[in-house]
């Protein structure tokens, strides 16, 4: 499994497209602002937007367990998570969105112990972290 944030529209889908796909294969893009977490049925996985996976539940990582099982299966499966970074700047003045904010902290810190890799992509240039 590999892991990308950054701030909002700073090129992380583009950077994945562009440099993570391999082309020459199908893939699989969710977007977790619109749909729920199902079993591709390609060997590429993208998964965008998982802080919203956050927002949701207390418990933001059971939705991934899957996830990591199904790549596990089969070499040539890659997984690669994509996750805003809404952890800094300004607090929130709501108290929902404080524990959100907060709960997708978390979630990063537990992807960050799993990834192989992880990269930052701010202004569409990425720096690997990992």
């Amino acid at each position: 499994m590999e892991f990308v944030t950054g701030g909002a529209y700073n090129g992380k889908g583009k950077w994945a497209r562009d440099m993570w796909l391999n082309h020459n294969k199908e893939h699989t893009w969710m977007d977790m602002k619109s749909q729920e977490v199902h079993m591709p049925d390609t060997d590429q996985l993208v998964v965008e937007n998982i802080e919203f996976m956050a927002r949701e539940t207390e418990e933001g990582w059971s939705w991934l367990k899957p996830l990591l099982l199904w790549e596990s299966q089969a070499p040539q499966r890659r997984l690669l998570l994509i996750g805003t970074d809404i952890t800094r700047g300004i607090v929130p003045l709501e108290k929902s969105d404080r524990e959100w904010r907060d709960r997708t902290g978390f979630l990063y810190q537990r992807i960050m112990e799993e990834a192989a890799h992880a990269y930052v992509v701010w202004f569409g240039i990425a720096e690997q972290l990992k």
